[in-house]
């Protein structure tokens, strides 16, 4: 158990911490691809809305 807790240790001193500009990059990177999910959800729901309501009006 101690020998895994020793590696464990290891592995952690061994890790790579992000910069400021990886923090700043990885928040643009987030936001965009919310902005680009938002847009394309939108636009489904527009369109499926649209032939939702056409296929309505044929069906009365």
């Amino acid at each position: 158990m101690m020998k895994f807790i020793y590696d464990s240790l290891e592995t952690v001193k061994k890790l790579k911490h992000p910069t400021k500009k990886d923090f700043i990059n990885l928040t643009i990177a987030i936001f965009v691809a919310i902005l680009v999910a938002w847009a394309y959800f939108i636009a489904a729901d527009t369109v499926f809305n649209g032939l939702y309501k056409r296929f309505y009006s044929v069906m009365q």
